[in-house]
């Protein structure tokens, strides 16, 4: 399973989801990698508090082999892949588009001949750019991760209109949603799916334990009962009974 994760702004909790879901598909016996395609802005590396030598970077630069930039987490079937910042796009290290889209398939042949990965995950840059739409162009689903600000659900449409044209199935997700006003939010979100012709997800409540981690430690481990956890499960489920083609 292929599975690329966007957002149209940062904030939205996207690269904390993704660490999450890692690590509780690892627990159910999935080999998981996580690969940071976020170049301008990498995070991944500090929620797992990774001591990195080599990254994606150096990997498409030619620099290392792709076993010396993944990192086993713990005692974990889960994988990730850092990056680390780079003023240039993906794309931009390469001649042509198609050139970056075989560097990254090469990298996940690799990965999966030697450690028999079952999923990969991208966590990509946040915004409209080459990079992320070439991650977007890669995988079976495209999740985009948006909070209920007026900007970011703006952004989200255009997303989804993207990846429609990419002809990649997407879905939404929408995190960090005030309690109080779930109910409310549940209905707007589910007619705004239903006018894009976009796959819900779900809703995942703001958490104030998930919120006080200032994304450096993984809920999924610390308090795996917590409500983000439980709400996270159940999008989880419905992501892994979808089989895609």
């Amino acid at each position: 399973m292929l599975l690329s994760f966007h957002s149209y702004k940062g904030g939205t909790g996207k690269t904390t989801f993704v660490g999450n879901l890692g690590v509780m598909l690892s627990q159910k016996g999935k080999k998981v990698c996580i690969i940071d395609t976020d170049v301008n802005g990498p995070g991944l590396h500090s929620l797992f508090d990774i001591r990195y030598e080599m990254t994606l970077i150096d990997f498409l630069q030619g620099v290392c082999a792709a076993e010396d930039i993944v990192y086993k987490y713990g005692d974990t079937d889960l994988y990730i892949v850092p990056s680390k910042a780079c003023e240039e796009d993906i794309s931009a290290m390469f001649n042509t588009p198609g050139e970056a889209r075989d560097k990254l398939l090469n990298l996940m042949k690799k990965l999966q001949e030697k450690l028999g990965i079952d999923d990969f995950l991208f966590d990509c840059s946040p915004g409209i750019n080459k990079s992320s739409l070439l991650t977007m162009n890669l995988v079976d689903k495209a999740i985009i991760v948006s909070t209920i600000d007026v900007q970011d659900i703006r952004g989200t449409y255009v997303l989804s209109s993207m990846s429609s044209k990419l002809g990649t199935h997407a879905a939404l997700l929408f995190n960090r949603i005030p309690v109080e006003k779930r109910n409310d939010i549940t209905s707007i979100v589910s007619d705004f799916s239903d006018k894009l012709g976009t796959e819900l997800l779900g809703l995942i409540s703001y958490d104030d334990f998930v919120g006080k981690t200032w994304s450096r430690k993984i809920a999924m481990q610390d308090d795996p009962e917590c409500d983000y956890c439980v709400e996270l499960k159940t999008i989880s489920e419905k992501i892994l009974e979808e089989k895609y083609t």
